[in-house]
């Protein structure tokens, strides 16, 4: 029985598709459904054909057909091209010999027996040279025509045979550690020995041997994790809300999946669509879908606040305790064992307040809600940022804690209030000095020439020649030149006067 899930195999395809499109109500369906004819796809075919019974039957009754009928279709269509009369293969007709005795015989005698004696000579004569190729053509007997009609070879594959990717590699649970064991501490804090489950076999991210870690922060996701909660998390550009949820992944064999939201984010691509693969229309998994599939995958949903309504509801039904989602096609899928959904977002879900975030939307409580703990982030102190940009550069310890506290004080200056200035930042500056580069080409390459004109002004302020050339010192581990003598309440003065001697 005809279906719109009814597969077209490729032998009946072109055939189909011409006698769909040209049925004088095609043209009005297609506009209903707003598709080019061309990208009909084979369900939107038979959805229409179904609405004809007719139609519908002529379908069925093609798809009976062999793979011979089709190729004897194939041959007859090509004898009509050529013009050949369709009684000449008919089995009860046998071929006569070439020159058989039986061949009709065609003369001028025999032709103008009846008017010759009407005809002068002067005209008997010039209808004998113009019709004598005339019954020569005729007298030479059955010419045999050879025939050759080419026919496109089809291979039918039965289900189940010919290659088939490689099945990817899936997580699954492995040993139970302490968090102390993940990351060594003398503290004697109670959640250090909180269980933790280990994962292998599937395709977790690479361990950053230079992330400086937050150890409550990353226990407070641990743990909910191991709970199966999930986590948001909340704070300014570049303090690392899109790192934490990665290296939990890496620390604890998990797989890792982070999906961009943005205004132009739409269901489809979440959530999936037909698509056509070896000839035949299919449903293909979204981004989401294909990630909830996966064992033990931490799911990221980053800046979910800048994707309109419709598109953060995916979310709320997919995060919530049921861990489910109904595809158009039917289907429930429920998230595999272990997968855990994280929010990076800069709002608390709030949308934007101060008119740093603009272009943020409010989300819904519902959605919130869903998300069991809410961990708050903030930049590293001075200290850590100094230590991690050691850890990534190499630099003497003296100039990256030189620019970490350089940055500490700037991002707490009112002026600077919604510009950002992270750790890659930081890192760009210092690599570009250690390539050669002076300290103002490389601050301004890495970090003042992206801000707006007035924070800009401030900050070149703030960077002098002095604290340039001493910079460069301190990265290539040389002795600080001497500094010329500053008014005290100079700008430069003001902002390095704890930063720099050592």
């Amino acid at each position: 029985m005809l279906t719109v899930n009814t597969q077209i195999p490729t032998i009946h395809r072109g055939k189909i598709r011409s006698i769909v499109k040209a049925h004088a109500s095609w043209e009005a369906f297609r506009l209903s459904k707003n598709i080019q004819s061309a990208q009909a796809t084979n369900a939107q075919l038979i959805e229409f054909a179904l609405m004809f019974p007719s139609l519908a039957s002529t379908i069925e009754m093609i798809l009976g057909q062999t793979v011979t009928d089709v190729m004897q279709e194939a041959f007859d269509a090509a004898g009509e091209a050529v013009d050949i009369d369709a009684d000449v293969n008919a089995p009860e007709m046998e071929a006569l010999p070439v020159n058989a005795a039986a061949a009709p015989s065609f003369d001028l005698n025999s032709v103008l027996a009846g008017v010759d004696q009407f005809l002068a000579p002067l005209v008997r004569n010039e209808l004998t040279k113009t019709l004598a190729p005339v019954f020569d053509a005729a007298n030479r007997g059955p010419v045999e025509v050879e025939r050759i009609v080419e026919v496109e070879r089809i291979v039918e594959v039965a289900p189940g045979e010919g290659p088939r990717p490689a099945a990817l590699p899936k997580g699954r649970r492995d040993k139970k550690v302490t968090f102390r064991t993940l990351y060594p501490s003398r503290a004697k804090d109670t959640w250090r020995d909180a269980q933790i489950t280990l994962w292998t076999g599937g395709r977790s991210p690479a361990v950053d041997p230079f992330y400086v870690v937050d150890h409550q922060q990353m226990a407070t996701a641990m743990t909910a994790v191991e709970l199966g909660a999930n986590v948001w998390l909340t704070g300014p550009s570049a303090s690392g809300k899109s790192t934490l949820p990665e290296q939990l992944a890496a620390m604890t064999g998990r797989e890792f999946v982070k999906i961009g939201f943005s205004k132009q984010t739409d269901v489809d691509g979440l959530v999936g669509g037909p698509g056509l693969k070896g000839g035949n229309t299919q449903w293909e998994d979204g981004s989401l879908v294909k990630a909830m599939r996966r064992p033990g995958t931490i799911i990221l949903i980053d800046e979910i606040t800048f994707a309109p309504a419709g598109v953060q509801a995916i979310i709320q039904l997919s995060a919530d305790d049921h861990r489910t989602l109904t595809l158009p096609t039917g289907e429930v899928v429920t998230c595999a064992d272990g997968v855990v959904f994280f929010v990076a977002d800069n709002t608390r879900g709030s949308g934007d307040e101060g008119g740093l975030y603009a272009g943020t939307n409010v989300s819904n409580v519902a959605l919130v809600t869903r998300f069991a703990r809410m961990i708050v982030m903030d930049y590293l102190s001075a200290k850590k940022e100094a230590e991690a940009l050691a850890n990534h550069t190499r630099c003497p310890m003296p100039a990256a804690e030189h620019v970490a506290d350089f940055v500490a004080q700037i991002r707490r200056m009112p002026a600077m209030a919604g510009i950002v200035l992270s750790l890659r930042q930081m890192v760009a500056f210092v690599q570009m000095i250690q390539q050669g580069f002076t300290s103002k080409d490389a601050f301004e390459a890495c970090i003042s020439s992206r801000m707006p004109a007035t924070e800009r002004a401030t900050l070149e302020g703030l960077a002098t020649l002095v604290w340039n050339e001493q910079m460069e010192a301190l990265i290539h581990g040389k002795a600080m030149p001497a500094a010329p003598m500053a008014p005290s309440n100079s700008a430069a003065s003001q902002a390095f006067a704890n930063t720099t001697t050592y």
